[in-house]
């Protein structure tokens, strides 16, 4: 046999001559696979989600204006930067890891599917506390973001105060004007022999009119925000279940790369074999 005469049939009868180390090479490496395997420390992985609320668009449309991750109803009484970013730096937060006192280590990602859902992945050598720390993190993280969601009542408060200046106003002007106390109907419906007092009477009860009215609107969307933010807009929490089997390493697939690449090493080293003999 030459190397002009050397064809596909040549081939095959070098690696039926060679069949011996053909087949040793991808046994002996999935051997070597099968020990570095067993030699790594097994690594687990949990993954807890805390699911936004509403239902978010997982792509923004041209009519739309950051941030178009949420549609709510009252934007204003939502933080700013309601986005999964500016969620997972919150919970990426000293407040919130200090609570959680991680025991493996942990990454938060935004789902690529889904913008609303946010993941917490833990990994490490120990399910249980892998299981753990995920889902300690998704608690503690949702509560944050529960109070994030909670009206403050600032203009509530502010309203509060411009209310409460009308009626000192108007108790000055009772006092003042040799009225019986503060009476609100009877301010109403007495007239003055003034007109320039008429004039101010109605001034300031008009004033406190609309600070109430103000005062009023405020506190019925402060509690309107109240309760959604306790219920329809609440972050929910899906645990994670403590894992079963490792992540890593995984010893089917390296054995089957390690078949693979002892099959390749092997062919090559058939027909390197056989130039060696022959060129003897």
């Amino acid at each position: 046999m030459t190397e002009d005469t050397f064809d596909l049939r040549d081939y095959f009868d070098v690696l039926i001559r060679r069949w011996k180390f053909l087949l040793a090479m991808p046994v002996l490496a999935m051997i070597a696979a099968a020990l570095a395997s067993a030699a790594v420390k097994p690594t687990y992985e949990a993954t807890a989600v805390i699911a936004l609320a509403p239902a978010t668009l997982s792509v923004p449309t041209t009519s739309q204006a950051p941030p178009y991750y949420l549609m709510v109803g009252s934007p204003s009484n939502l933080p700013t930067a309601y986005s999964p970013t500016y969620y997972i730096a919150v919970l990426n937060s000293a407040d919130v890891v200090a609570q959680v006192a991680p025991q493996a280590a942990t990454t938060i990602s935004s789902d690529g599917n889904d913008k609303s859902l946010i993941d917490i992945t833990a990994r490490g050598d120990d399910p249980q506390k892998v299981a753990a720390t995920a889902n300690t993190w998704a608690q503690v993280g949702a509560v944050r973001l529960r109070q994030l969601l909670m009206p403050n009542g600032a203009d509530v408060a502010a309203a509060q105060k411009k209310l409460d200046a009308a009626d000192q106003a108007l108790i000055a002007f009772a006092q003042a004007n040799g009225f019986d106390g503060y009476d609100l109907s009877q301010l109403r419906t007495a007239t003055l022999s003034s007109t320039d007092k008429q004039v101010e009477l109605e001034k300031l009860l008009r004033d406190r009119d609309v600070a109430e009215s103000v005062y009023l609107n405020f506190a019925r969307a402060s509690e309107q925000s109240q309760i959604l933010a306790s219920t329809a807009y609440s972050p929910q929490v899906i645990a994670a279940p403590m894992p079963t089997a490792p992540v890593s390493p995984k010893l089917a697939q390296n054995i089957l790369i390690g078949a693979a690449f002892g099959l390749l090493l092997g062919v090559l080293g058939a027909f390197a074999l056989e130039y060696v003999s022959h060129s003897r």
